[in-house]
């Protein structure tokens, strides 16, 4: 914006630099022309008047006089009855009006004639300087403009920005609001202009509004996962309980698939309130966590089966300021999606550190992600079609995964692979927002 200001500022002093010199230029012409037209014409009606009533002869010996007074400031004039010059300068046309001779060789010549008694006197000078001072004004208009785009290169940038000021603090203050998180003090406080004042009143109301109503989404979320917290614990027990019984093979099977739909509903309430909780903006990361730790705890978690198809390499202790309950979901939901999405083949997770960030990153052997998928996968509820169409899920896990980095100022993207899916969570080392490519991840 400053630029543009800036731009637009050199370009009207430019064109009004190059007006004001171009108009003045021709003023000054014109009252120039003006007033030798006026001393032509009086000189030549001095002549007529001092001739009235004297012979041809008496009055050309007066113009002949006359003419060497004149000489002596550049003005010659001549005497005329009809076509007959009487006296006076020879080589002078007869003419009536003021003009410029029309002859090449006397451009410049300016001559003024006035009729009176039955006679004609017609004065003529040389004045090439004002045809001079009319050509001269484009390049005089040039000369102005450029000095005034001299004098506007060294201001209007600043200027510029002291009129964007209040527009530049108003965004940087935007840019400070955390997801979730309370408006900066400063958004509350009146700008200093009152346009300004209108923007910055109307996103604060905007914000507010947004933040309402994130705020009664997020209690409802979290109402409803308590709610249904306790009864699918109740159910879950009921049939861990009937499991233990003698029961008809045909009532235990679909004991146990009921088990496991309540298992996975638990699994979707705990995300619910993790989700839910996690809208609330940054965590204050005062606890160390080794996230090498969690790893190898969420491996030793799984399934015997599952434990063999993973390979962990860990470069580092990774141990960064962090919340450990969140991580652990972090890193049991990257692990289980791999698994899920790898088709039965190996899932390599690996932990590194960086003079910037830990890196823990997890590649699968499934299909992999499609470009345009790979931002779309961390939106609540988003699935991609080959997800919807082959495997069971909510939609939800990657979400979670985005929303505890973010929490932890962490950075989560998937990048291009050859083969399968490679996930990247970077952790800054210092507590901080490391810089996200722009367009990647989230």
């Amino acid at each position: 914006m400053v630029r543009r200001l800036s731009r637009a500022m050199l370009a009207v002093t430019l064109a009004s630099s190059a007006l004001t010199a171009a108009a003045t230029g021709l003023i000054a012409y014109h009252l120039l022309l003006e007033g030798e037209d006026r001393r032509l014409r009086d000189a030549a009606v001095d002549l007529v008047e001092e001739v009235a009533g004297m012979t041809d002869a008496e009055a050309g010996a007066a113009a002949q006089s006359e003419q060497q007074e004149l000489a002596a400031f550049g003005i010659h004039i001549a005497l005329f009855s009809g076509e007959r010059r009487l006296g006076g300068a020879p080589g002078i046309p007869v003419a009536s009006g003021c003009g410029w001779s029309p002859l090449p060789a006397e451009s410049g010549i300016r001559s003024c004639g006035v009729m009176a008694h039955g006679r004609l006197a017609v004065a003529r000078e040389n004045l090439e300087s004002i045809p001079l001072l009319r050509l001269s004004l484009p390049l005089a208009a040039l000369l102005a403009a450029g000095c005034a785009a001299l004098l506007s290169l060294g201001v209007s940038r600043r200027v510029a920005r002291w009129a964007a000021r209040p527009l530049t603090e108003l965004s940087a203050e935007l840019s400070r609001i955390e997801p979730g998180g309370p408006l900066p003090a400063p958004l509350h406080a009146p700008a200093r202009y009152s346009e300004v004042n209108a923007v910055r009143a109307a996103l604060v109301d905007l914000l507010t509004r947004l933040q309402e109503a994130l705020d009664q989404s997020r209690r409802f979320a979290a109402n409803a996962a308590h709610e249904l917290r306790t009864p699918l614990t109740t159910l879950r027990a009921e049939l861990e309980l009937q499991a233990e019984l003698s029961q008809p093979p045909d009532t235990a099977q679909a004991l146990e698939r009921m088990h496991r739909t309540v298992v996975s509903l638990g699994v979707l309430v705990e995300r619910l309130l993790v989700l839910a909780d996690g809208t609330r903006g940054a965590l204050e990361l005062l606890e160390p966590v080794s996230l090498s730790g969690i790893v190898e705890d969420a491996l030793r978690s799984l399934p015997e089966g599952e434990q063999r198809r993973v390979d962990f390499e860990a470069g580092t202790p990774g141990v960064i300021p962090g919340d450990g309950h969140l991580l652990r979901q972090l890193v049991d939901n990257v692990v289980e999606n791999a698994l899920k999405f790898s088709n039965g083949g190996r899932v390599h997770v690996s932990l590194q550190q960086t003079p910037d960030a830990t890196r823990l990153e997890v590649r699968d052997e499934g299909p992999g992600i499609a470009r345009e998928d790979s931002m779309r996968v961390f939106e609540p509820f988003y699935r991609t079609p080959s997800a919807r169409a082959g495997k069971q899920g909510h939609g939800i896990g990657l979400s979670l995964v985005a929303l505890v980095a973010r929490a932890h100022r962490a950075h989560a993207e998937f990048l291009p692979s050859t083969e399968g899916a490679h996930l990247r969570l970077s952790f800054p080392r210092d507590g901080h927002s490391p810089a996200a490519p722009p367009g990647a991840g989230c």
